[in-house]
């Protein structure tokens, strides 16, 4: 054997040795090492998981008065592999269920599921056709009649924008990482409201089934079940029964103003829409929020037909969805609270300083002059005086002030109109809440970044915000949160609408206190001031004749009107108070869309709410036609 031959015995050695050690490895790497991954793997390819939905929790009012439950109804169910294979039974579906044919088909052939998989094509079914199903269940295979669950809103349309409504979650959100693990394709999921805030507490913990299956993954046995878990039940700081009134005044008097014509004029008030507020004004608590025109969340149960989701969307229904309470809008005088502050603190005005009114001012000039709501002027006014009558010039000098002082390097009405809270979310628990605005330097030169000749900030902006106008928008919650400051003497809470979590057995695993957030440290005496301007608003001044049907000898309210004008549109109407001055109890706002004076038609509203609240009896009238005030 020459050396040639040696050589390649020994290579072809080395070679069978080396495939030996790697097989060996091979093998102890995937009976050792990963052979628990491998057996996991085989359970795995021979069992299959179904789940089982679970129930939402209940949400009750702060009285325990059941708002919304789930309940507890039959659905039909297919398995899409059998049905396809039958056009008796697609055509038995489709009859007896009141669905199209090829619409039927269409669905379940696009649907990727596995055997294990239901597709759920109809809920809610009535009596006669449950009673049918199971009658003929042999001739109709792949159909099951199953039990879910489905909201029920005891209270119809009332708190609809508080409480929300569920559907069924969408591609997008199921392909958030934060959705994978929990649901699946029609799963309920809260999409607005409470319903959306507090899903994580409302939703349930799904049950399951592990089937045993055969080659083609056809069930054979059950191996494990587990039952579902209730979500927990939330109660609400809302007052149902205070609601439904706010609701029911809110309603009754955009009704009325809408027979009314605009003054000098052939036209009727629009009066489209309006929202209410009533916080409790010690803890932050939202005792009723209203917001008109409303809808029933009942229509979405189940899934919202294209009819019905038209009309909420369509213009001319004033676009029901949407919560007006979390909404800004132009606030006009209720936000003189701002530069009234402002200009007491930084001292371009005091107490005793005296701002004359003719019904025209001319502090920018003869060219850019303006007018006060009342044309004949006010006389001399000093800051009480100036909130009482909500003289437009008074807080026009004075914005004109807080502007002239270093030049308005500090942007001086912007930096108090942001510690009274507004320009910012309050934080209150619900989701879409709009930060309004509180337009500056910045905001303009970046609004305006392509037409320079007005992008730079004038004395006039300054002005016209001293009154609420220019670019200035205000939520009612955050009017709320302001009038709250005031009344708190600096103090803030945050609004909120959980009161209470409870879990199925009752037990309570969450109670929310209400801890100030901030403490502004506001002078008192300037709030003082302040505040003897806003009493007389509604015992002598601009709010007099809505709140005359009150006792405001004994229950002090300090309130203040606003009439804002809104380009293009009518004036919109607002009013913000709180009561009794010296030891609040509530805060109360109202904000009408197109509705003129908010002395006439605002106030009003919440001169019935503290009756309401006061146990005060009165045979008036909520709606005043009357030309008194802002």
């Amino acid at each position: 054997m020459n050396s040639s031959t040696n050589k390649r015995l020994v290579f072809t050695g080395y070679l069978v040795i080396t495939a030996a050690v790697l097989l060996i490895l091979r093998l102890y790497f995937l009976q050792v090492m990963s052979g628990e991954d491998y057996a996991r793997a085989a359970s795995e390819n021979i069992t299959r998981t179904r789940t089982t939905a679970a129930p939402r929790g209940n949400i009750y009012d702060r009285n325990g008065k059941l708002l919304v439950e789930s309940v507890p109804t039959t659905a039909v169910a297919v398995d899409p592999f059998e049905v396809l294979k039958r056009d008796d039974v697609l055509s038995t579906l489709s009859k007896r269920l009141g669905i199209s044919y090829y619409d039927l088909k269409d669905k379940l052939e696009k649907t990727k599921t596995t055997y294990i998989d239901r597709i759920i094509i109809k809920q809610n079914i009535d009596k006669e056709t449950l009673v049918y199903l199971k009658e003929h269940s042999q001739d109709l295979p792949g159909v099951e009649v199953v039990n879910i669950f489905l909201r029920k809103y005891n209270f119809g349309s009332l708190a609809a924008h508080v409480l929300g409504y569920t559907g069924e979650i969408d591609e997008e959100k199921l392909k958030q990482e934060k959705n994978q693990s929990e649901y699946e394709g029609g799963d309920q999921i809260g999409l607005t409201g409470v319903e959306e805030q507090y899903e994580d507490i409302l939703r349930g913990i799904k049950g399951k089934i592990v089937y045993e299956v055969d080659p083609l993954g056809r069930p054979t046995d059950i191996v494990e079940q587990e039952n579902y878990v209730s979500g927990n039940d939330i109660y609400l700081t809302i007052d149902i029964e205070l609601q439904k009134y706010v609701e029911e005044i809110l309603a009754i008097q955009l009704e009325a103003i809408r027979q009314t014509k605009v003054a000098k004029t052939n036209d009727y008030y629009r009066a489209g829409g309006g929202s209410v507020v009533v916080l409790d004004a010690k803890t932050g608590e939202v005792l009723a929020m209203a917001s008109y025109p409303t809808f029933d969340p009942q229509v979405f149960i189940g899934g919202i037909s294209s009819i019905n989701w038209n009309e909420l969307n369509d213009p001319s229904m004033k676009f029901p969805l949407n919560n007006r309470a979390i909404m800004g809008f132009p606030p006009g005088s209720v936000f003189k609270i701002a530069p009234a502050y402002a200009g007491l603190s930084e001292g371009v005005i005091n107490k005793n300083s005296i701002i004359f009114c003719a019904g025209t001012w001319y502090g920018l000039g003869t060219d850019y002059s303006k007018t006060c709501w009342n044309k004949g002027g006010h006389g001399g006014l000093n800051i009480i005086g100036g909130i009482q009558n909500s003289c437009d010039i008074f807080f026009y000098e004075t914005g004109l002030r807080l502007f002239l002082k270093n030049k308005n390097s500090d942007e001086l009405l912007q930096k108090y109109a942001k510690i009274l809270g507004f320009g910012s979310k309050t934080g209150i628990d619900l989701p879409n809440e709009d930060t309004g605005i509180i337009p500056d330097k910045a905001w303009k030169k970046d609004r305006f970044k392509n037409d320079k000749a007005n992008s730079i900030w004038f004395p006039g902006d300054t002005v016209n915000m001293a009154i609420g106008q220019g670019d200035v928008l205000v939520s009612p919650l955050q009017l709320a949160y302001a009038y709250m400051t005031l009344a708190n003497r600096g103090i803030q809470y945050t609004p909120h609408i959980l009161k209470e979590v409870r879990d199925e057995t009752g037990e309570k695993v969450f109670d929310f206190k209400s801890e100030k957030v901030n403490d502004q440290e506001l002078n008192q005496d300037y709030i003082n001031i302040i505040e003897n301007g806003l009493n007389l608003v509604t015992a002598k001044g601009t709010a007099s004749s809505a709140f005359k049907p009150f006792p405001v000898d004994k229950i002090p309210v300090a309130g203040k009107t606003g009439t804002a004008e809104f380009s293009g549109r009518q004036d919109y109407a607002w009013f913000a108070s709180y009561a009794p001055v010296g030891n609040p109890q509530y805060i109360v706002t109202v904000m009408l869309e197109e509705a003129g004076g908010g002395g006439r038609n605002a106030a009003p509203i919440a001169e019935k709410i503290y009756e309401y609240l006061y146990h005060i009896e009165s045979q008036e009238q909520v709606h005043s036609v009357d030309s008194f005030g802002d």
